[in-house]
């Protein structure tokens, strides 16, 4: 069972002009450095050019180093694409949201853009965005849209393409955590495998982590 706790607070710190992104760590950025990945561990990532939340407001950057991902597809036209800088051994292995530091993210592709039938521009919206910050018993949820280019279709073997003119914003959050984003830009490229396993894994810790940022804590059991 999930369950949220009072051992860890947000344990960002800030680094001046730098993300750390090597060693298996993701980094924020912005003044101390501030590691929220996970540790080493086996990773599911076919190819990725990176997953980069900006804030607008003070220039603070979330840049997490994915090691864990996979994609389910219910057609040819949507598909749920998650990525995680927490290894999947480790989110299998977790008792409660204490053990995990570290962001998933889910980017939820609800239409495939079609020259001529939807609007191929990075002003359009394609899908939407949410990032569960994790930070040892302190949850922060983050939500947008955005408009994801493809390469490939949903079903293939390995699929993804380029997420522009996301933004995102803290849709809700455990008592202690503390925001340092704000209004943020979300950009990514990425390449998944139409891994079902490896998303099922991301998309029940992900469920857990935002209902526990709602509100709604100790949410049922693994």
């Amino acid at each position: 069972m999930f369950q949220t706790g009072q051992k860890g607070r947000q344990m960002f710190r800030w680094c001046a002009r730098i993300a750390v992104v090597g060693g298996g760590v993701g980094a924020v950025v912005g003044g101390g450095v501030g590691v929220v990945g996970g540790l080493s561990g086996c990773s599911r990532l076919m190819h990725t050019s990176g997953v980069r939340l900006e804030s607008f407001e003070n220039g603070s950057v979330l840049v997490p180093r994915v090691v864990s991902s996979g994609y389910t597809a219910t057609d040819r036209s949507t598909a749920d694409l998650y990525l995680s800088d927490i290894p999947l051994g480790d989110l299998n292995r977790a008792e409660s949201f204490d053990d995990l530091v570290g962001t998933i993210v889910r980017i939820r592709m609800f239409v495939a853009p079609k020259p001529g039938k939807t609007p191929i521009e990075p002003t359009a919206s394609t899908a939407t965005i949410q990032a569960a910050v994790l930070s040892r018993g302190e949850i922060g949820l983050y939500g947008g849209g955005a408009f994801m280019l493809l390469s490939g279709k949903p079903g293939d073997r390995t699929f993804g393409g380029s997420v522009r003119g996301g933004s995102v914003r803290l849709l809700s959050s455990t008592p202690g955590f503390a925001d340092r984003l704000g209004a943020s830009r979300f950009t990514a490229g990425i390449t998944i495998p139409h891994d079902e396993a490896a998303a099922a894994i991301l998309s029940h810790v992900f469920e857990q982590a935002a209902r526990a940022a709602r509100g709604r804590a100790n949410a049922s059991g693994r």
